[in-house]
Parts: C-alpha cells; structure tokens; sequence
C-alpha cells in the first residue's frame, strides 16, 4: 500500500469519527444533505458513511422527526471517542483571556466551566495535559485589542505551536515589507513604486505569539528576539533540531514593557486629557505601567513607562485635540512632526 493510500483510508476513518461525533451533538441527528455538506462528498458517499456508522454501532438509527427529510442519529448510550487535546483547552483559555481583556466578564465563568468539564473528563491524562497548556499560554500573549486583523493559515499556527511544544526550530520563508523604501520621484512628482521585496528563508527558535489586529511570532534569530508578522509567513516546516529556551526572557513581560508591538528604548509618557473626556480617560487601560489622577480642575494626568513610540504616536492621535502631550518633550515635537507629515501626503 503505497503512502498516499494510506493517508486516504486514514482521513476516511478520520471522517468517519467526526460523523459520530457530529451525530451525537445534533438532538434530531444529521440528514445525507448535511452529511455532504459538512464534510464535502458526493450523496452516495455520504449514504456509505452514514451505513458505517450505523452498522458499527447498534444505538445509531433513523430517528423519528415532525420533518420529512430522513434524520439519523444516536438514540442510546453515547460513545466517547474524543479526547481534548492541550490545543484546544489552550484555545479555550484564550477566548477566556480576550473576554476579560475586552471587559466581557459574563462570558469568561462560562468559558471557565467548559474547560473544568474537558479537564474532569480528561481526568486520567490531566498532569500532562495541564503541563502541555501551561507551556502554550507562556507562548501566547496579547498585545493589542482593535477588532479588525489579518486572516492566518490555521496550519501556520499549528506550526509554530508545535514546535514551540516540541522546543524545535522552524524555517519558513518571509517577506519583512511590502515595498522597497521610495525615494525615487516622477516628472510629476509621484513616488515610485519599486515593487514587491523578495521573500527570504529564515530558521528561528521559536518563543511565542502575539495575538491583535496583526498577530506576530516571537522567536530569536542571529541571537536576538524578533517579531515576524505571521501573515507574511509562509512555506514553514519544523527542523529536527532542537533549541534551549532563554530563560531570562517571559513572553508577558515583552508585551508588557511595549506600547502594542514595537519595541525600541523605554520612555516614561505623561498625557494630559481634557475634563470633558474624563469618564472615558479614567476606565480606559492604556498600559500595565499606567498611573491615572484626576486633577481638582476635572483634567486627567496619565502616565506610564513603555517602549513602542510608534504605537504610542497612533494611541494619542484617536483621542484628537482633547490631550496633550506633557513629557517628554522630544514625543510632543516627533507627534508635531508626524501630523505635518499626514497633512503633506499626496497621492
């Protein structure tokens, strides 16, 4: 049998368990059009998955429903052919996670009584299991909080989750920037585009990822820790070859001591809010280092210490002309700079 047979009768018999598990979730059973739906195949391919399972197992048979479309499903004990991997409770803890970040505290008990149920039937498994999801939430963080961001191949994640698990080195091959840096100008005076840099082959030792409107993996390359934007991943593969972890770096606090994701020398801030936009200034979570005083004249005084000028720059220009930039002096003239700037660009 040659490897690709194999790898076909393996995904029938992969198909085959997600049915079951499918029938089991659904109280009216499936029907042969969501059989074909759910997992792409033909009606008779269909027909012959649903009279497997109904042949492996006597609980399984036409159910009795007020619709005319036959429906099959499980009528007697449940079978228990699934085990919760580290993967998805990990998963789950991030969801959990991003609701408490998003002030969605209703969401997160709940979330948290699914994972206890999981752990209490995976109960024989759970020491390895809870050592696995520890080791991937140390290598997961969240950075930033803006709902929109770039869709991620599902198996680049898988990747890299891997071999952070396996403490396995990756190589894949990334594009750093859209576009050469412009300088160049027209007879009209339009920038000129240079066009797509090449795509280059990186091997990294991976430490995490960070998750906001675009998600990054952390890893060290040539010694020192870099962020790669997962989007411009692509063609990634784990090496059989193995890495010691620096144990002076914590993902948490990376993320922490930055504004968003950029990273340069850390500035202690100090912003200064009109009394207008008091409410809002004094519930909103600017940085972990934040410190937040409310002036007697109605005023709020926010400061903290963080890296990432940059994100710190696009942070103060979404609250208008209602703040000002009290320290240090040197951010209040790059911010001047920045809206000159803005206001100069043509297209």
């Amino acid at each position: 049998m040659t490897m690709a047979e194999q790898n076909d009768r393996m995904n029938r018999l992969k198909d085959i368990i997600d049915l079951i598990m499918l029938m089991q979730s659904k109280t009216y059973g499936v029907s042969l059009a969501e059989i074909q739906s759910e997992f792409g195949v033909s009606r008779r391919t269909a027909q012959r998955m649903k009279d497997v399972v109904l042949e492996l197992f006597p609980q399984t048979s036409e159910l009795q429903t007020n619709s005319k479309i036959k429906r099959w499903g499980f009528k007697g004990k449940p079978v228990n052919l699934y085990n919760f991997t580290s993967d998805d409770i990990a998963d789950l803890v991030s969801i959990k996670n991003l609701c408490k970040i998003n002030n969605l505290s209703d969401k997160t008990s709940v979330i948290e009584k699914v994972i206890e149920c999981i752990k209490s039937a995976n109960n024989p498994n759970l020491s390895s299991l809870e050592n696995d999801v520890e080791a991937l939430m140390e290598s997961e963080g969240y950075a930033v909080r803006q709902g929109a961001n770039f869709q991620i191949d599902e198996k680049i994640l898988s990747t890299i989750r891997t071999a952070i698990k396996s403490m396995k080195k990756l190589e894949f091959s990334y594009q750093a920037k859209d576009y050469y840096d412009i300088k160049e100008k027209n007879l009209a005076g339009f920038k000129i585009q240079k066009g797509l840099k090449p795509k280059k082959i990186v091997i990294v030792e991976p430490y995490g990822i960070l998750y906001g409107e675009r998600h990054y993996l952390v890893a060290k390359n040539d010694g020192k820790i870099k962020q790669y934007l997962l989007h411009r991943i692509s063609e990634i593969k784990i090496i059989d070859e193995y890495f010691t972890p620096d144990s002076d770096f914590n993902l948490k606090t990376w993320a922490n001591s930055s504004f968003g994701i950029f990273h340069d020398k850390p500035v202690k801030v100090k912003l200064k809010f009109k009394k207008e936009i008091a409410d809002d200034v004094m519930k909103y979570n600017f940085h972990p280092t934040q410190q937040i005083k409310q002036q007697k004249n109605g005023a709020v005084i926010v400061t903290f210490t963080s890296s990432g000028t940059k994100s710190i720059l696009w942070n103060i220009f979404k609250w208008g002309t209602n703040v000002e930039i009290v320290e240090p002096a040197w951010l209040k003239e790059e911010y001047t700079s920045y809206l000159k700037e803005i206001l100069s660009n043509k297209y």
